[in-house]
């Protein structure tokens, strides 16, 4: 599989793109779920044209009353993703996808081959990537071989993931994460992006969302990779005793700085 990957990966350099012109709104993949459903909104509340990639079985309750447009598919299949990509010129592409906990978790690396490859060959001027704080050059931040063994493959994957989108030739923007908040839980206003890869905090969906649609077609993001932490985010006990465990001391955050609550 590694192999393939990379070959891949590799080819995506030497791809010949199609001529296509932009104008197509911005392309939500995962836009049903927790995170994509909060970026498609604030896309829609900013006036964009927002599409959402969905499966014939995702529940769009999330995104009920919206004015979106559906796209039906599999991100994992590469006849569903050319006629995705070619059928509307996107403008950008945000990748919110998630595999669930028991779902193959290499997942992240297949499924980029097919954006990154697509997205090449359509001429997207923006590839956004919800990525994960411990993958890639960031595994150093935090104790791996601590977190569950279902992470531990999905951090695995979405470094080759990175990787390949990196190397395609689009423009990108990656934010990761470390710790990702409940619904419930909003921010506190001062949710931020960093090219500091050594922050490490806790974010929420609708901080995320906002800070997603600042970096949309912002030159400033274009080719970063950022860290999204939200340093007075309501946080409890668990959330920061399980960074005392995962997070290596010398990047953690000083407790008593923390807003804690239960």
């Amino acid at each position: 599989m590694m192999k393939s990957v990379v070959a891949l990966t590799l080819s995506l350099l030497f791809w010949a793109p199609m001529s296509l012109a932009a104008g197509g709104g911005v392309l939500v993949l995962g836009g049903t779920g927790q995170l994509g459903s909060e970026i498609a909104k604030d896309l829609v509340g900013a006036g964009k044209t927002v599409t959402v990639l969905a499966r014939p079985t995702s529940s769009r309750a999330r995104l009920e009353g919206l004015d979106v447009t559906y796209v039906i598919g599999d991100m994992l299949v590469d006849a569903d993703m050319e006629r995705i990509f070619t059928s509307t010129p996107y403008d950008a592409v945000v990748d919110a996808s998630s595999q669930a906990f028991g779902g193959d978790q290499a997942f992240y690396e297949e499924s980029q081959v097919l954006v990154s490859k697509w997205a090449a060959a359509t001429k997207v001027g923006q590839v956004i990537l919800h990525g994960a704080i411990g993958a890639a050059d960031s595994d150093r931040l935090i104790y791996v071989e601590k977190t569950h063994p279902v992470q531990q493959t999905a951090i695995a994957s979405k470094t080759i993931a990175e990787a390949i989108l990196t190397s395609s030739g689009v423009p990108y923007t990656i934010i990761r994460h470390l710790t990702l908040l409940s619904m419930e839980t909003k921010e506190s206003g001062n949710a931020r992006l960093t090219e500091d890869l050594t922050a490490v905090g806790a974010m929420t969906r609708d901080g995320l969302a906002r800070l997603t649609l600042e970096c949309l077609g912002n030159e400033d993001c274009l080719n970063v990779i950022f860290h999204a932490v939200d340093d007075d985010v309501a946080l409890t006990e668990r959330t920061v005793s399980n960074w005392e465990t995962v997070i290596k001391p010398e990047y953690r955050v000083d407790r008593s700085t923390l807003n804690i609550v239960e």
